[in-house]
């Protein structure tokens, strides 16, 4: 054993360079592997963190779409009493939205936007929410609310948040009903804040107003999430509710319900845009997975190979054990030992990586908490693999390096020997399979999210600034806003409306009947200059007019995909139920969801009352700076305390792009380290292999070849084994590209220069690698290579 260490750092010395390369890489993909494996942990133990999680079921229509799981009022309070099996239910409204709350502090009004949802007060009951301050029975007091940990600390630092008042600074639509008009809240409680992987968010939960829609058939605003008295039953209460409910109610008559576990919720939604729902794609999850074992075999490979190529200056050391009575057990199992140290302490320093990262919150695009101590399970979970893993990556070399006889050793063949050759051929070629695949996925997804950021939508995004008001500031400044924004000569035009579009694969639904068909459309109120701010042209019919907000019935324009599928003509049409609207005009085509859905049709209804999404049209040529700085200076004069957040296009489409723009990161960070890691491999086998043929290059210097040429003659070996890995990574990558691409509606075409790049840059590298390899050996005297 002693020997064989000895022998060890006795390489380490002599090839220092390449030994730590193979320790760093390993390192380097133990933590990519530990990060990815943190990161797919953390998407399947969604909604997982809830006590009752296994017995919570969402109830849902059988038709897919997002009103399946979006349902009107009367029909959840029927189905909540419907099962003795129902131990407790909630319904939940998550389209209240984000509002201005004042808090009074040190005798100052003090302004935040939170989100608040309305419910049930038995939804505490139902997810077991960790109250840690307060009584959870607080909601059945309309007035009082509970509220997460950490917009407690916010809004009231370390002081108790119990019995504090929180103001809403605008009427909340449902609760404020009828005589109902109270807008200050008191804090009833505070829960342990929820973490990221469920679908319950940080926010403000308060009791729905009693009365509100409560016998509502049409009206599809609210989800409903029930606990069971066992998770076993959740067919057989479906099933009697199928049986004796009436679909006429909700104008279905062919429908049925399902109850969708909380637990299967995130990989089942992925029709939906996280807006509502947090939702991923199980697929891509295995895909990480396959990404970081590829990770971690390469970096084996890498092993293996280092180990075959040092087989001959150990086999010395080998031979001499087995003339003194060691037998190929012992030696074997000495050498797994050696490999298994190795890699584990590689793996302490890829703890060290993680932390470092962590530290520097560099991985942004990881939705995962990646501290070491909040992932035990994982850290030791890698720990494992990496024993494993250098295990293996020694088995080959251990039972290779013992089953040559000692002539071979003398002879000094044994790393030229076809059958060395082969395999480690063969090892180094599936580095470059897996490497290429993983550049060419990561180009195209590039390229998809360019795409996607510079499709043109048919509105003027570049010039356009978003801010969102409160619904009492725009009701009661909306003018003042707007006249004072005006004042800056840079400041074109400012509109208003009840949505911010372009930032959501839904928004507020219409049912319809037109022609005897039934439509669903988006519907978003704006005010009169909307279309003519966000540069919308309307092609058949008029724009809208000042006077259009005063009129017997509602003014609107469609877009063009309605008029051309549905028939649409300029004239009066039920717009809901037997309310009536008046078409007046069609717009060009534009699009206000992302790349993932196709069109919609959509409808802008003329309106002057609560707008609060404001559109600011800059000048051309206008300093952006100053043009906020002015907007900046507006809001502060009407509400020093309101906490504006003003926008440009490209943030809006970062977020609603965000999951794509994560995955792309991932990919494309993991797959520059597939590479680095297989170049690393390449790095160590064109050492050896030229350490062997030094002689063979003395040779053929001294019978007249260049250095040139020699150089040429090991490029050539990579070029043709890099070239038959790209014939073999092609329509792997093909393959998953076009497989992921089916997500989008609107695609980038698989352009062949993708595969044509991809192929480039890693011969590029490789034979740069071969080449500043080689080329000590080939610039050395030839005598002394024959010596």
């Amino acid at each position: 054993m002693k020997t064989l260490f000895r022998n060890l750092l006795s390489i380490i010395r002599r090839y220092k360079t390449a030994t730590i390369l193979n320790v760093i890489g390993l390192s380097v993909a133990l933590a990519a592997f530990m990060i990815i494996m943190i990161q797919v942990d953390f998407e399947r133990s969604y909604d997982r963190c809830h006590p009752t999680a296994e017995r919570v079921f969402r109830l849902d229509l059988k038709n897919s779409g997002f009103f399946s799981s979006i349902l009107p009022r009367a029909f959840i309070e029927d189905f909540l009493v419907s099962s003795p099996h129902i131990v407790n239910g909630t319904l939940l409204c998550p389209f209240v939205g984000e509002l201005y709350f004042t808090i009074t502090k040190d005798d100052e009004k003090v302004g935040f936007k939170e989100t608040m949802q309305t419910c049930h007060p038995e939804i505490v009951s139902v997810f077991d929410f960790p109250i840690i301050e307060g009584d959870g029975e607080c909601l059945k007091d309309p007035e009082k609310v509970i509220i997460p940990e950490s917009m407690a600390r916010k809004m009231f630092g370390e002081k108790s948040a119990i019995g504090k008042t929180i103001h809403s600074e605008g009427l909340i639509w449902t609760k404020n009903v009828g005589d109902n008009k109270s807008m200050d809240y008191i804090v009833g409680a505070v829960y342990r804040d929820f973490p990221e992987n469920t679908q319950l968010r940080n926010v403000i939960y308060s009791a729905i107003d009693d009365s509100y829609g409560k016998t509502d058939f049409d009206q599809s605003n609210f989800i409903c999430y029930v606990l069971l008295d066992d998770a076993s039953v959740a067919d057989d209460v479906a099933d009697n509710f199928n049986k004796n409910f009436d679909f006429n109610n909700i104008g279905r008559v062919d429908e049925q319900i399902k109850l969708t576990p909380l637990t299967d919720i995130y990989y089942n939604d992925q029709h939906f845009d996280g807006t509502v729902f947090r939702c991923g794609d199980a697929s891509l999850t295995r895909l990480l997975i396959g990404i970081a074992f590829l990770i971690l075999i390469i970096a084996g490979i890498n092993y293996t190979n280092f180990s075959n190529a040092m087989t001959p200056m150990r086999m010395k050391s080998v031979n001499t054990q087995k003339v003194f009575g060691a037998t190929n057990t012992l030696i074997r199992s000495s050498l797994l030992t050696e490999a298994a140290v190795i890699s584990l302490f590689s793996w302490l320093v890829s703890l060290l990586i993680v932390s470092t990262v962590n530290e520097y919150n560099r991985l942004t695009f990881i939705d995962a908490d990646i501290t070491l101590s909040h992932n035990v399970i994982v850290v030791m979970f890698t720990g494992l693999i990496a024993l494993l893993t250098g295990i293996v990556a020694g088995l080959y070399p251990s039972r290779y390096i013992v089953s040559f006889p000692a002539a071979l050793v003398l002879k000094g063949s044994f790393g030229l020997s076809p059958k060395g050759r082969v395999f480690r051929t063969l090892l180094v070629g599936f580095q470059f399979v897996i490497s290429m695949t993983l550049i060419i996925v990561a180009l195209f997804m590039q390229l998809q999210n360019n795409y996607m950021m510079k499709y043109s939508l048919g509105f003027d995004k570049d010039q356009i600034v978003v801010v969102e008001l409160s619904y009492d500031i725009f009701n009661k400044h909306g003018r003042t806003y707007s006249n004072e924004l005006k004042t800056y000569p840079g400041i074109e035009d400012v509109a208003f409306a009840s949505q911010k579009i372009g930032s959501q694969d839904n928004y507020s639904t219409f049912t319809a009947d037109y022609k005897d068909r039934r439509f669903q459309y988006f519907m978003l109120m704006v005010s009169p200059n909307f279309l003519q701010t966000m540069g919308i042209k309307v092609n058949d019919g008029r724009n809208f007019t000042e006077a259009d907000v005063d009129v017997d019935y509602p003014t609107c324009v469609f877009n063009k995909k309605a008029m051309e599928d549905l028939e649409l003509e300029i004239g009066l049409f039920d717009y809901y139920n037997t309310y009536q609207a008046n078409i007046v005009g069609f717009t060009e085509d534009f699009k206000i969801t992302s790349m993932r859905k196709g069109e919609s049709y959509i409808c802008f209804f003329a309106s002057d009352l609560n707008l609060p999404v404001s559109y600011v049209r800059l000048k051309a040529g206008t300093d952006f700076r100053e043009s906020v700085s002015h907007i900046r200076k507006t809001l502060k004069k009407i509400d020093p305390s309101y906490p504006f957040k003003i926008e440009f296009y490209d943030e809006i489409f970062d977020h609603l792009y965000q999951k794509e723009t994560a995955v792309r990161s991932m990919v494309t960070l993991f797959s520059i380290l597939a590479v680095m890691i297989s170049i690393v491999g390449v790095f160590g086998l064109v050492m050896f292999d030229s350490e062997y043929r030094r002689k063979e290059i003395g040779v053929r210097k001294v019978f007249g070849s260049t250095t040139r040429e020699v150089l040429a003659l090991f490029n050539k070996v990579y070029l043709k084994i890099v070239s038959i890995c790209f014939v073999i990574a092609a329509p792997i990558a093909y393959y998953f590209v076009n497989k992921w691409m089916e997500g989008f509606t609107y695609r980038t075409p698989l352009h062949w220069w993708v595969f044509a790049f991809s192929f480039v840059i890693v011969v590029a590298i490789t034979l740069l690698t071969v080449t500043i390899q080689n080329k000590r050996a080939a610039d050395t005297n030839p005598l002394e290579c024959i010596k």
